[in-house]
Protein backbone atom coordinates (compact mmCIF):
# COMPACT_ATOMS: atom_id res chain seq x y z
CA UNK A 1 0.00 0.00 0.00
CA UNK A 2 1.48 3.44 -0.91
CA UNK A 3 3.27 5.45 1.76
CA UNK A 4 1.03 8.46 1.17
CA UNK A 5 -1.97 6.26 2.01
CA UNK A 6 -0.56 5.58 5.48
CA UNK A 7 0.25 9.27 5.91
CA UNK A 8 -3.33 10.25 5.06
CA UNK A 9 -4.79 7.62 7.40
CA UNK A 10 -2.57 8.86 10.23
CA UNK A 11 -3.46 12.48 9.44
CA UNK A 12 -7.17 11.62 9.44
CA UNK A 13 -6.81 10.03 12.86
CA UNK A 14 -5.13 13.09 14.34
CA UNK A 15 -7.80 15.41 12.88
CA UNK A 16 -10.45 13.16 14.41
CA UNK A 17 -8.75 13.49 17.81
CA UNK A 18 -8.70 17.28 17.48
CA UNK A 19 -12.33 17.35 16.40
CA UNK A 20 -13.35 15.35 19.48
CA UNK A 21 -11.18 17.53 21.72
CA UNK A 22 -12.94 20.75 20.66
CA UNK A 23 -16.43 19.24 20.43
CA UNK A 24 -17.80 20.97 23.53
CA UNK A 25 -15.35 23.84 24.02
CA UNK A 26 -15.03 25.37 20.54
CA UNK A 27 -17.70 24.37 17.99
CA UNK A 28 -15.97 26.22 15.14
CA UNK A 29 -12.73 24.31 15.60
CA UNK A 30 -14.71 21.09 16.06
CA UNK A 31 -16.33 21.56 12.63
CA UNK A 32 -13.06 22.71 11.05
CA UNK A 33 -11.09 19.66 12.17
CA UNK A 34 -13.94 17.30 11.36
CA UNK A 35 -13.90 18.52 7.75
CA UNK A 36 -10.12 18.09 7.67
CA UNK A 37 -10.65 14.54 8.97
CA UNK A 38 -13.09 13.78 6.13
CA UNK A 39 -10.78 15.30 3.50
CA UNK A 40 -7.85 13.19 4.73
CA UNK A 41 -9.95 10.04 4.57
CA UNK A 42 -11.08 10.93 1.05
CA UNK A 43 -7.47 11.51 0.03
CA UNK A 44 -6.43 8.16 1.52
CA UNK A 45 -9.15 6.24 -0.30
CA UNK A 46 -8.44 7.98 -3.61
CA UNK A 47 -5.06 6.18 -3.74
CA UNK A 48 -6.57 2.72 -3.39
CA UNK A 49 -7.83 0.47 -6.11
CA UNK A 50 -11.43 -0.52 -5.52
CA UNK A 51 -10.39 -4.13 -4.96
CA UNK A 52 -7.82 -3.06 -2.37
CA UNK A 53 -10.19 -1.20 -0.07
CA UNK A 54 -9.82 -2.67 3.40
CA UNK A 55 -12.93 -3.79 5.26
CA UNK A 56 -14.07 -1.52 8.09
CA UNK A 57 -13.23 -4.11 10.72
CA UNK A 58 -9.64 -4.29 9.44
CA UNK A 59 -9.32 -0.52 9.21
CA UNK A 60 -10.35 -0.18 12.85
CA UNK A 61 -7.35 -2.31 13.78
CA UNK A 62 -5.07 0.54 12.69
CA UNK A 63 -6.17 2.49 15.79
CA UNK A 64 -5.83 2.11 19.54
CA UNK A 65 -7.62 3.78 22.42
CA UNK A 66 -5.88 5.38 25.41
CA UNK A 67 -6.69 7.08 28.69
CA UNK A 68 -4.24 8.62 31.18
CA UNK A 69 -4.36 8.63 34.99
CA UNK A 70 -2.67 11.21 37.22
CA UNK A 71 -1.37 8.83 39.88
CA UNK A 72 1.25 10.92 41.71
CA UNK A 73 0.25 12.84 44.81
CA UNK A 74 3.68 14.54 44.62
CA UNK A 75 2.63 16.53 41.56
CA UNK A 76 0.50 19.63 41.30
CA UNK A 77 -2.25 20.00 38.72
CA UNK A 78 -0.74 19.27 35.31
CA UNK A 79 -1.25 19.67 31.58
CA UNK A 80 -0.56 16.66 29.35
CA UNK A 81 0.83 17.12 25.85
CA UNK A 82 0.85 14.50 23.10
CA UNK A 83 3.34 15.14 20.28
CA UNK A 84 3.64 18.76 21.37
CA UNK A 85 -0.10 19.43 21.52
CA UNK A 86 -1.92 19.98 24.80
CA UNK A 87 -4.61 17.31 24.93
CA UNK A 88 -5.55 17.33 28.63
CA UNK A 89 -5.68 20.50 30.70
CA UNK A 90 -5.59 20.95 34.49
CA UNK A 91 -5.47 17.27 35.40
CA UNK A 92 -5.40 16.74 39.16
CA UNK A 93 -4.22 13.81 41.28
CA UNK A 94 -6.49 10.73 41.03
CA UNK A 95 -8.13 12.01 37.83
CA UNK A 96 -8.51 9.76 34.78
CA UNK A 97 -8.63 11.50 31.41
CA UNK A 98 -11.27 10.97 28.77
CA UNK A 99 -10.60 8.31 26.15
CA UNK A 100 -8.61 9.20 23.03
CA UNK A 101 -8.56 7.15 19.83
CA UNK A 102 -5.19 7.36 18.05
CA UNK A 103 -3.58 5.71 15.05
CA UNK A 104 -1.26 2.90 16.15
CA UNK A 105 2.32 4.09 16.61
CA UNK A 106 4.68 5.87 18.99
CA UNK A 107 3.83 9.17 20.68
CA UNK A 108 5.75 11.66 22.78
CA UNK A 109 4.09 12.45 26.11
CA UNK A 110 5.17 15.58 28.00
CA UNK A 111 3.72 16.50 31.39
CA UNK A 112 4.00 20.07 32.69
CA UNK A 113 2.73 21.88 35.72
CA UNK A 114 -0.41 23.63 34.50
CA UNK A 115 0.34 26.89 32.72
CA UNK A 116 4.13 26.37 32.78
CA UNK A 117 5.40 24.83 29.56
CA UNK A 118 9.02 24.76 30.76
CA UNK A 119 10.97 22.03 32.53
CA UNK A 120 8.73 19.06 31.82
CA UNK A 121 7.95 16.96 34.87
CA UNK A 122 8.05 13.89 32.63
CA UNK A 123 8.96 13.32 28.98
CA UNK A 124 8.46 9.82 27.70
CA UNK A 125 7.48 7.96 24.56
CA UNK A 126 4.54 5.57 24.59
CA UNK A 127 3.41 2.94 22.11
CA UNK A 128 -0.21 2.74 21.03
CA UNK A 129 -0.97 -0.72 19.70
CA UNK A 130 -3.69 -1.38 17.17
CA UNK A 131 -7.04 -2.56 18.46
CA UNK A 132 -5.87 -2.29 22.11
CA UNK A 133 -7.33 -0.15 24.90
CA UNK A 134 -4.43 1.25 26.96
CA UNK A 135 -4.56 2.75 30.42
CA UNK A 136 -1.43 4.84 30.95
CA UNK A 137 -0.70 6.06 34.47
CA UNK A 138 2.11 8.24 35.78
CA UNK A 139 3.43 7.98 39.32
CA UNK A 140 6.55 8.54 41.42
CA UNK A 141 8.29 11.41 43.16
CA UNK A 142 8.63 14.77 41.43
CA UNK A 143 12.10 14.03 40.02
CA UNK A 144 11.30 10.44 39.06
CA UNK A 145 7.91 10.53 37.37
CA UNK A 146 7.36 7.60 35.02
CA UNK A 147 4.49 6.63 32.76
CA UNK A 148 3.35 3.01 33.02
CA UNK A 149 1.26 1.07 30.52
CA UNK A 150 -1.56 -1.27 31.51
CA UNK A 151 -3.47 -2.75 28.55
CA UNK A 152 -7.15 -3.29 29.24
CA UNK A 153 -8.77 -6.54 28.12
CA UNK A 154 -12.40 -5.54 27.99
CA UNK A 155 -14.09 -8.69 26.71
CA UNK A 156 -16.27 -10.20 29.42
CA UNK A 157 -18.90 -12.96 29.15
CA UNK A 158 -22.51 -11.70 29.14
CA UNK A 159 -23.88 -10.88 32.60
CA UNK A 160 -20.47 -11.34 34.21
CA UNK A 161 -17.75 -8.93 35.34
CA UNK A 162 -14.02 -8.98 36.01
CA UNK A 163 -11.59 -7.19 38.29
CA UNK A 164 -7.85 -6.63 38.58
CA UNK A 165 -5.60 -4.52 40.83
CA UNK A 166 -2.83 -2.09 39.85
CA UNK A 167 -0.33 -0.91 42.50
CA UNK A 168 0.93 2.69 42.10
CA UNK A 169 1.65 3.56 45.75
CA UNK A 170 5.43 3.91 45.95
CA UNK A 171 5.34 3.90 49.77
CA UNK A 172 3.90 0.37 50.02
CA UNK A 173 5.72 -2.96 50.15
CA UNK A 174 4.73 -5.87 47.94
CA UNK A 175 1.08 -6.51 48.77
CA UNK A 176 -1.57 -9.19 48.74
CA UNK A 177 -5.21 -8.34 48.10
CA UNK A 178 -7.48 -10.51 50.22
CA UNK A 179 -11.07 -10.88 51.31
CA UNK A 180 -11.42 -9.00 54.59
CA UNK A 181 -10.49 -11.51 57.31
CA UNK A 182 -10.35 -14.16 54.60
CA UNK A 183 -8.25 -15.72 51.86
CA UNK A 184 -5.84 -13.98 49.50
CA UNK A 185 -7.33 -13.28 46.07
CA UNK A 186 -4.54 -11.36 44.28
CA UNK A 187 -1.09 -12.33 45.63
CA UNK A 188 2.25 -10.49 45.53
CA UNK A 189 1.56 -7.27 43.62
CA UNK A 190 4.71 -5.17 43.28
CA UNK A 191 4.89 -1.40 42.90
CA UNK A 192 4.03 -0.55 39.26
CA UNK A 193 2.64 -4.06 38.88
CA UNK A 194 -0.79 -5.36 37.97
CA UNK A 195 -2.59 -8.54 38.93
CA UNK A 196 -4.29 -10.80 36.43
CA UNK A 197 -8.03 -10.37 35.93
CA UNK A 198 -10.46 -12.36 38.05
CA UNK A 199 -13.80 -13.22 36.46
CA UNK A 200 -16.76 -12.78 38.80
CA UNK A 201 -20.50 -12.55 38.87
CA UNK A 202 -21.84 -9.05 39.65
CA UNK A 203 -21.52 -8.46 43.38
CA UNK A 204 -20.18 -6.20 46.11
CA UNK A 205 -16.83 -7.34 47.51
CA UNK A 206 -15.03 -6.37 50.71
CA UNK A 207 -11.27 -6.54 50.23
CA UNK A 208 -8.13 -5.46 52.06
CA UNK A 209 -4.45 -4.94 51.25
CA UNK A 210 -1.88 -6.87 53.31
CA UNK A 211 1.89 -6.82 53.51
CA UNK A 212 2.75 -9.86 51.39
CA UNK A 213 5.58 -10.86 53.74
CA UNK A 214 4.22 -10.15 57.23
CA UNK A 215 0.48 -10.47 56.37
CA UNK A 216 -0.18 -7.26 58.34
CA UNK A 217 -3.34 -5.50 57.14
CA UNK A 218 -2.36 -2.19 55.53
CA UNK A 219 -5.85 -0.95 54.68
CA UNK A 220 -9.39 -2.29 54.49
CA UNK A 221 -11.03 -0.89 51.36
CA UNK A 222 -14.60 0.40 51.21
CA UNK A 223 -17.06 -2.04 49.59
CA UNK A 224 -16.40 -2.44 45.86
CA UNK A 225 -19.52 -2.79 43.74
CA UNK A 226 -19.01 -4.69 40.49
CA UNK A 227 -21.69 -4.45 37.80
CA UNK A 228 -22.46 -6.83 34.96
CA UNK A 229 -20.76 -6.52 31.56
CA UNK A 230 -17.94 -4.30 32.83
CA UNK A 231 -14.19 -4.71 33.26
CA UNK A 232 -12.70 -3.01 36.34
CA UNK A 233 -9.22 -1.82 37.25
CA UNK A 234 -8.83 -1.06 40.96
CA UNK A 235 -5.82 1.25 41.22
CA UNK A 236 -3.99 1.83 44.51
CA UNK A 237 -2.32 5.25 44.92
CA UNK A 238 -0.60 6.96 47.82
CA UNK A 239 -2.91 8.52 50.38
CA UNK A 240 -2.95 11.87 52.15
CA UNK A 241 -1.99 12.54 55.77
CA UNK A 242 -2.78 9.46 57.91
CA UNK A 243 -3.87 7.30 54.94
CA UNK A 244 -1.04 5.20 53.52
CA UNK A 245 -2.98 4.57 50.34
CA UNK A 246 -6.32 5.01 48.58
CA UNK A 247 -8.25 2.92 46.09
CA UNK A 248 -9.54 4.26 42.76
CA UNK A 249 -11.97 2.18 40.72
CA UNK A 250 -12.33 2.61 36.95
CA UNK A 251 -14.38 0.58 34.52
CA UNK A 252 -14.37 0.14 30.76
Amino acid sequence: MPQNHYHSIHEAGMYNVLSDYYKYTNPELHVYYYHKHLLSLKHAFSHEEKSAIVADVDRQKEYGKIRILHGSQNLAIVDIYINGMRMFKEVSFKTMSNDLTLPAGKYQIDIYETGKMIDALCSQKISVESNIYHTFAFSGSEKKIKIHSFPEYTVVPPNETKLRFIQLAENLPTIDIAVQKGDTVFPSILYKGASSYLGLYPMTVNLEARNAETKEVIIAFPPIRLEADKTYSAIIVEGHEDKRCELLLFSC
